[in-house]
């Protein structure tokens, strides 16, 4: 579950995690398309909190510390969390640092439940946003009248085709082929493993 944080100006902020061991790495030049890799970011440049909150239509992800805010990355209806070649742990986050400069920063979570939490938060509330959004569009959509018209009617064909079969009490023809004979087992091939 969520917690809810009411302001003065009645919006409601939702909180959907708050992971307390968090790290932050700058990251190196990526080389060609692949992912990054977690064990080429070296030590962490930051260590605090990582919080998934919401208001409204916007998600955001905040890494803070006692100092204040050391980056915040938007959560939008499509956003993805990049993940790394070598653990479950490390992410790639477009992050708005201090200052206002946008850059790609790593983060990484000491125990992988923590990783976990925050991707769920991350689902839950575009899971959120996406029935918002079909709720409204649903609402717009003309209601169509599927009723029949006074005096229109409907004709309903109920012949019911029986395939002939065998009933009970009747001979069933007998199949012609190779008859076994009574006396004689069949034989189990020798490499086949019997129980």
């Amino acid at each position: 579950a969520f917690r809810t944080l009411r302001l003065m100006s009645d919006q409601v902020i939702k909180n959907y995690c708050t992971i307390e061991n968090c790290f932050a790495f700058k990251l190196p030049p990526r080389t060609g398309a692949g992912q990054y890799s977690a064990k080429q970011w070296g030590d962490h440049v930051w260590q605090g909190t990582c919080k998934m909150v919401a208001k409204g239509d916007k998600g955001l992800i905040i890494l803070e510390d006692a100092d204040g805010m050391f980056a915040k990355s938007p959560v939008e209806i499509d956003t993805i969390l990049e993940g790394v070649v070598d653990s479950s742990r490390y992410f790639v986050l477009k992050a708005i640092v201090s200052g206002g400069k946008k850059a790609y920063i790593g983060i990484g979570f000491g125990d992988r439940s923590n990783a976990f939490d925050l991707k769920s938060a991350i689902q839950r509330f575009q899971t959120i946003l996406k029935a918002e959004k079909e709720a409204k569009t649903s609402k717009n959509e003309p209601v169509v009248d599927l009723s029949l018209a006074q005096g229109q009617e409907i004709k309903i064909n109920l012949t019911n085709k029986i395939k002939k079969t065998s009933r009970p009490g009747e001979k069933k023809s007998k199949k012609v082929g190779k008859k076994k004979s009574k006396g004689k087992k069949e034989s189990v091939p020798e490499d086949w493993v019997t129980f």
